[in-house]
């Protein structure tokens, strides 16, 4: 967030009133944050040279997404990789150009390479042998085995090109709710950096009167009203945003009846708070791994979860085993 907040600072005028040494730390992180920007931008480029000659819609997503589209989301951000969405039934294709053309997945066994292409959203995550920016392609944007299954047809059909009429990002109403989705329905590492992006994502498109209602019909189109509830209830409630009521009073009646309404609103309180503040990071903790159990419960069915929770367990306390072997016996001690 520190190069965020230096945007938000310099817009208002007030950059240099800051002391010195956070300062510094603010215009070393906006630094960074352009150069990731630069890596994404470089990678998008060899990507379409790569895939010259397919004719096939290459969706942005995220962060790359809001970078190449000019969106307010992308002051300050931070993208650690490339997010492509393709339909389903050229995503073979596109990954096996990929790889004739110097990207490679890593060292996966058997086991995931079935988690990621049955059940996911995306094949296992590409890199280039000579970059250390990650590629993720999708073909929509939940898991396959999930409890909500959006229209990934209807996403790609309402998307809007940008100057470069291979590159595509989302309507606006499905580009805030696959942050949504992403944001309360998964496990994240940054949930307050997402929780911002979407309050730029409202704002910038909020000025539309008409945002609005599309926001309300693509929820109700792709299943995804729960998700919307707690993105327009959270987005009000952290950083502020302005939700017109009507459209606060729909999400309301998407939300969970108590007393799940009360659970949920102590675990994502809790999620959003900085680490720092005094008195909540044991129960931060908690409330972060009560969420982490949620997303893999909303995830899969529930036999298929405790499966592959004893998979990643089993092979958790092998590699541990295996680690503590090959350790120097001044270490094992």
């Amino acid at each position: 967030m520190l190069a965020r907040l230096a945007v938000v600072l310099t817009e208002a005028g007030v950059f240099n009133d800051v002391p010195f040494r956070a300062r510094r730390q603010m215009h070393a992180a906006g630094i960074a944050a352009l150069s990731t920007q630069t890596a994404v931008r470089f990678e998008v480029n060899r990507l379409l040279r790569a895939l010259r000659g397919i004719e096939v819609p290459l969706l942005l997503m995220k962060g790359c997404a809001y970078v190449h589209a000019g969106l307010p989301a992308a002051r300050g951000r931070f993208i650690g990789d490339v997010d492509l969405m393709v339909p389903r039934a050229r995503i073979d294709e596109v990954e096996q150009r990929l790889l004739a053309s110097g990207w490679a997945t890593g060292t996966l066994d058997d086991y995931d390479q079935h988690y990621y292409r049955a059940w996911t959203h995306e094949i296992p995550p590409l890199q280039h042998r000579e970059r250390d920016t990650p590629v993720d392609l999708h073909h929509t944007i939940a898991p396959l085995t999930s409890r909500v299954h959006p229209d990934a047809a209807a996403i790609l059909a309402a998307a809007v090109p940008l100057a470069d009429p291979r590159l595509q990002v989302m309507c606006p109403a499905d580009m805030v709710l696959h942050s949504a989705v992403h944001l309360f329905n998964d496990e994240v590492g940054m949930p307050l950096r997402d929780l911002f992006d979407q309050h730029d994502l409202l704002c910038s498109f909020g000025a539309d009167p008409a945002f609005w209602s599309a926001l309300l019909e693509r929820a109700r189109l792709h299943g995804l009203q729960r998700p919307c509830h707690y993105l327009l209830r959270y987005a009000e409630r952290v950083p502020g945003t302005q939700i017109p009521p009507e459209v606060r009073c729909v999400g309301a009646a998407w939300g969970p009846k108590a007393p799940v309404r009360w659970l949920m609103t102590a675990l994502f309180d809790l999620r959003f708070r900085p680490d720092p503040v005094a008195g909540v990071g044991a129960l931060k903790s908690v409330a972060v791994f009560a969420l982490y159990l949620r997303a893999h419960w909303l995830r899969m069915p529930p036999a298929m979860l405790v499966r592959h929770l004893w998979v990643k367990a089993w092979r958790g306390w092998r590699e541990a085993r295996a680690a503590r072997r090959d350790a120097p016996p001044a270490a094992r001690a």
